[in-house]
């Protein structure tokens, strides 16, 4: 299916923000989080290739567990990504915050919404400008897609007493639930494996990498200023100046002394569809 708009994780543009100008880095917590990120990546990987022969052998419902699991799995790699980017910018790991993520199922489905379509709700209101209605419905997407995926994945486990009747697995899960839940797990390891490839380059060359994202944090803060009541547009052209710099540094990729990143612009623009200068 299209992709029908692109979300953006709006309380992140929301947030102040004084990075230090040389922020010390935690290399040492930098390897762990990448080492834990291909951990993840191969457990995912073998419960996606496990769910897939219990399906082959027709035991579809139990391959549901399997790949709710992975999917689980590959919401890990991308709070890890975020940790990383955190450390790039002088921040700490904090170790009881991460470890309680890594145990909660709710959060983790929360987190992989991120990359399901826009509902209709949220799409009308970001055709609108209306940030905090979309916000909302995405909030709302959020709860459906973790009660959608966890009463599944425990109706593919137990017996459940509702209603004063006894209810089995096989009377709850559908060849067609088990398809969409195995679409989605494929879907979501190819996004994984490339937020592993992400975090495996931040930590070859940290300190290159830690004065790209600040240089980026400090140009979303100065358009934040400028669009207060917009994080959408501010999310869009920092994107913009991202996509710019990128395609550069590849463009002169011959001439080593081009291939390093500018130092992001500020883009003076006017009215655009997603809202007034």
């Amino acid at each position: 299916m299209r992709e029908k708009g692109r979300r953006f994780l709006y309380p992140a543009v929301n947030e102040q923000a004084t990075p230090p100008t040389k922020p010390v880095i935690d290399t040492g917590v930098l390897r762990e989080l990448v080492s834990g990120a291909q951990k993840i990546f191969e457990n995912a990987e073998s419960l996606f290739n496990e769910a897939r022969l219990l399906t082959a052998n027709g035991f579809f419902i139990r391959a549901l567990v399997l790949h709710q699991i992975s999917l689980e799995e590959c919401a890990k790699i991308e709070i890890l990504g975020g940790w990383g980017t955190a450390l790039l910018m002088g921040q700490q790991v904090d170790v009881k915050k991460l470890e309680a993520f890594m145990a909660n199922h709710a959060q983790k489905n929360r987190s992989n919404a991120y990359f399901l379509e826009l509902s209709e709700e949220e799409e009308r209101a970001l055709e609108a400008g209306d940030t905090e209605s979309s916000i909302k419905a995405f909030r709302e997407l959020q709860e459906k897609f973790h009660l959608k995926a966890n009463t599944a994945k425990n109706a593919a486990l137990y017996v459940d007493f509702r209603d004063g009747k006894f209810v089995a697995p096989e009377e709850q899960i559908t060849p067609e639930m088990a398809t969409e839940t195995a679409s989605l797990n494929e879907k979501f390891l190819g996004i994984s494996f490339r937020n592993l490839e992400l975090l495996r380059n931040l930590n070859a060359a940290p300190e290159r990498h830690s004065e790209w994202a600040l240089r980026f944090e400090k140009m979303a803060n100065e358009l934040k200023a400028k669009y207060p009541d917009n994080p959408r547009k501010v999310m869009e052209l920092v994107l913009e100046e991202m996509v710019r710099n990128e395609a550069k540094k590849w463009t002169g990729i011959a001439n080593p002394k081009e291939s390093e990143p500018d130092a992001p612009v500020t883009p003076d623009v006017g009215t655009s569809q997603n809202g007034s200068s």
